[in-house]
């Protein structure tokens, strides 16, 4: 049986062997309160598969074990053969790539050809391991590889990045065959929230604001549902909440935004509702505490068609209700000064720094998401066609130009009849649009066997908001060294340093400074 280590940066397949980053022995590394992570593929493996442990770890350390299932990438949704680049894609569709963490419980059996089969080994470090350099061993039946693990004396920083993807419950319900409510939502529930919270991610979108029209131009409102899914999500470790939209759009080619079905939200009827349900909104938000740690969307992502409109919403909006927060997400167009958190594209922010720039100036938060978009040569974003590295620097663009949020509009959002382990370009509507996504775009999490199984982009979204918490405390202290660190290899959104080996020498840089500039801290 043959063996392969290879970086938890890099994408692997269960048809391929040799990678860049491949060695015989792992070699890994990491701060305290995070992870040491590492890849493992196994050929030639015997027909009834092959088990695996790890010993020799020292206290303070736990391992945790998991096989990689592969998936299918169809197509590379969106890229035209002539337009085709160095990792634009990664590699040509159709193909299987092990993206599907799933827990290792047992035997793991070979898929394909060559036989082989694939661990994800993830070596937790308590916050008080003892800093050093130890030895271990990876058993795998008879096989035995010997390992070295370096526990830095630096902590993983508390988390202070805002992180939102799209959590679903209608998914969790549809492919679990759980019902809302019950005991066995809930506690998958809790499955799916801390998956996400391993993340990082601290932000989620609610809703369920029931409301009635009582009388022409008079409305009652029931936040009932609104608060206990705030509740439920808070009490799994949540801290932020991104509202639900006020408004909406029918068409992408139409000026009007509507409101609660289908009010015009510049007609007198979107007035009445307006004064009557955003303030009865935030007293409920008072009374809870939770004004200042929401953000509230107005129109999903404004266009040049809405834009006029949707301005002059914002401005009623702040008008009525000035201590809720708004923010969508939007590329640009002329639509300054509407909102208080702005998200725009990655793409848009490397286009228009300057511009975005100045509504910080003028007191305004800065984030940044990607979506089905940008697709384009050299743009990063979280798609299994492109290098697993291009998910890693996502929050690396956050600490270099300074942005405090980060969206993505799904974690779990399989569209109608989608499998997302044979399906993963599948065809989806917003609005009056129709296209195909490209491949991955719709989750960083999986169906799992009565669970959500993890990602490969997932893992990598993880060390890239450890490694963003990690830039910003050495900055604190030396912020020449930290933007040296950072921009030796990401140095803008369209602009970053593929060879997985420049990667990790940049990051044991940055655990090294770590090391010195904050210690313990």
């Amino acid at each position: 049986m043959k063996y392969t280590v290879v970086s938890s940066a890099e994408f692997t397949y269960p048809d391929v062997f040799a990678y860049e980053s491949s060695s015989a022995a792992p070699d890994v590394c990491g701060a305290r309160g995070g992870y040491a992570s590492f890849q493992l593929l196994l050929r030639d493996v015997p027909s009834d598969g092959v088990s695996l442990a790890v010993e020799g770890l020292p206290e303070g350390v736990q391992a945790e074990l998991w096989s990689l299932k592969s998936v299918m990438v169809e197509r590379n949704q969106g890229i035209a053969d002539e337009a085709r680049a160095p990792h634009y894609p990664e590699r040509i569709a159709p193909y299987r790539i092990y993206d599907c963490v799933r827990p290792y419980t047992g035997r793991v059996e070979c898929e394909g050809e060559g036989k082989q089969c694939g661990f994800y080994i993830a070596l937790k470090l308590s916050p008080d391991a003892e800093p050093g350099t130890y030895p271990f061993t990876v058993c795998a039946d008879g096989t035995e590889i010997p390992g070295r693990l370096t526990v830095h004396r630096c902590r993983v920083p508390k988390e202070s990045l805002k992180m939102i993807l799209g959590y679903n419950r209608a998914r969790v319900e549809q492919y679990h065959g759980v019902r809302l409510g019950t005991e066995a939502f809930v506690a998958l529930e809790k499955k799916y929230l801390a998956a996400l919270r391993r993340m990082h991610q601290n932000m989620t979108y609610v809703g369920s604001v029931d409301a009635k029209e009582v009388s022409p131009r008079v409305w009652e409102f029931d936040f009932t549902g609104l608060v206990r899914m705030i509740e439920e999500f808070e009490a799994a470790g949540m801290t932020y909440f991104w509202l639900p939209s006020v408004g909406w759009r029918k068409s992408w080619s139409e000026s009007t935004i509507l409101l609660r079905g289908t009010i015009p939200s510049m007609s007198y009827e979107g007035y009445c509702y307006l004064t009557q349900y955003l303030p009865a909104l935030q007293k409920v938000l008072d009374e809870h505490g939770w004004t200042s740690r929401c953000v509230m969307g107005v129109a999903d992502e404004p266009n040049a068609e809405n834009a006029t409109e949707f301005r002059a919403l914002c401005g009623l909006i702040h008008r009525i209700v000035p201590d809720i927060r708004l923010g969508d997400a939007m590329s640009w167009g002329n639509l300054h000064g509407a909102l208080d958190v702005w998200v725009p594209l990655n793409a848009e922010y490397d286009r228009h720094r300057a511009e975005i720039e100045t509504f910080r100036q003028n007191g305004a938060e800065i984030w940044h998401y990607v979506c089905c978009g940008p697709r384009e040569p050299g743009a990063i974003n979280r798609f299994m066609d492109y290098p697993l590295l291009s998910t890693r620097y996502l929050h690396w663009g956050n600490y270099l130009y300074d942005l405090t949020g980060f969206l993505h509009w799904a974690a779990n959002c399989y569209q109608p009849g989608q499998d997302p382990f044979e399906l993963n370009c599948p065809e989806h509507h917003n609005a009056d649009a129709v296209c195909y996504l490209p491949a991955g775009d719709t989750h960083v999490l999986y169906p799992g066997d009565g669970e959500p199984w993890l990602s490969m982009r997932l893992e990598a979204e993880r060390e890239s908001a450890e490694e963003y918490e990690l830039l910003k405390a050495v900055a604190k202290h030396d912020k020449p060294l930290a933007d040296g660190i950072c921009t030796s290899v990401f140095r803008s959104f369209f602009d970053v340093e593929y060879g997985v080996a420049a990667f990790e020498e940049a990051r044991r840089r940055l655990l090294s400074a770590a090391d010195e500039r904050i210690g313990e801290g």
